[in-house]
């Protein structure tokens, strides 16, 4: 199974090209079953909501979960869950702070080949106390979860994180797995570990990396992060 997490940067590349299907396409071509998106948007006037998701599902993807952290008339920007699995069940947690860009956790359970999945998909703040609050949350909610269900997790995103040498997943760490990959931002030049992921699964089942190829270098200022899970 072979998952992604990737902030999409509205479909925007470093060539300043807007075109969501060519993403998706790209996706397509790398057989990702499962992909964790950020900054999703579909607000611009000028192009209808149902054509943005279907060029960026490429028709290699059943669904498009969707989780929108502002919703407008002409349509609505957050995160969003692609997958070739059927949805069992799918939640959304507000995790906004006062006087800053709304954000939110994403939940989605999915019908895997290897049974039921719980997927969770989030964007953190750019201010360090938002960030900081919102670590809180998401550690609160893991515990919970793990306490009620046995069904495997694996968390990504991109948590904004910019400091090298930072505690603040030291909750998370003690219940998850990271899977560690290098820098993914900016593109141009990889210094940041924006974009992470963990898991429950033992590591000898998994194995994550950094996405690169010459798509992926111009597609958004991030660069994706391939998690392959066998068993």
């Amino acid at each position: 199974m072979r998952i992604v997490t990737y902030n999409i940067h509205s479909g925007v590349g470093v060539d300043k090209v807007q075109n969501y299907h060519r993403i998706g396409l790209f996706l397509a071509s790398q057989n990702i079953d499962i992909a964790l998106i950020q900054e999703m948007d579909t607000r611009p006037a000028e192009r209808k909501t149902e054509q943005d998701i279907n060029d960026l599902c490429a028709g290699h993807f059943t669904d498009l979960v969707e989780s929108a952290a502002i919703q407008e008339s002409n349509g609505w920007y957050g995160n969003g869950i692609l997958s070739r699995f059927p949805v069992l069940s799918k939640k959304t947690l507000d995790v906004s702070q006062q006087g800053v860009q709304p954000r939110n956790i994403q939940e989605v359970v999915l019908d895997t080949d290897i049974g039921p999945l719980r997927m969770i998909n989030t964007h953190k703040g750019l201010k360090r106390s938002e960030r900081r609050k919102q670590f809180a949350l998401l550690d609160e909610y893991l515990r919970e979860k793990l306490q009620v269900s046995t069904t495997p997790i694996i968390v990504g995103g991109d948590f904004n994180e910019w400091q090298f040498f930072t505690q603040a997943f030291k909750g998370i760490n003690e219940v998850l797995t990271e899977q560690t990959v290098s820098a993914t931002f900016p593109t141009a030049f990889p210094l940041f570990r924006l974009d992470r992921i963990w898991t429950t699964f033992a590591s000898k089942y998994v194995k994550a990396r950094v996405l690169k190829t010459p798509e992926t270098r111009f597609y958004s200022d991030h660069y994706p992060i391939l998690l392959e899970v066998n068993i």
